[in-house]
């Protein structure tokens, strides 16, 4: 998160962050044949499943974490408001911050075999 690196694919789902992985080519297909599925569903069970997850997550805390960095957000911008004397809500190349026009594209991250 810090550097905003990326990662691929292939090391996203090894991760687990995606259950599933296609190529450009089969990308379209597979994901028409995945909303067919979707919408299948009867509604009513579609929408006591969503509320279902929806509840899970809270309750492990996530409208919590939502909250909470959206303060840490608002605060940043406070604070560069406060270096700037009000006039800006967000650092500048003047603040002594890189310009983010001139940084360099972001590649994803080269998957690393042990």
């Amino acid at each position: 998160m810090l550097t905003g690196d990326s990662i691929g694919a292939v090391e996203a789902h090894s991760l687990g962050m995606v259950s599933k992985v296609f190529s450009s080519a089969e990308l379209s297909d597979h994901t028409i044949e995945f909303a067919r599925r979707i919408a299948k569903v009867p509604t009513m069970p579609a929408l006591l499943i969503k509320e279902s997850v929806n509840q899970t997550v809270d309750a492990m805390g996530f409208s919590s974490a939502l909250d909470a960095c959206f303060k840490i957000h608002q605060l940043n911008h406070a604070h560069w408001a406060e270096i700037t004397g009000g006039k800006l809500s967000y650092g500048t190349v003047e603040n002594g911050l890189d310009d983010w026009r001139a940084a360099p594209e972001i590649l994803p991250a080269a998957m690393r075999r042990p």
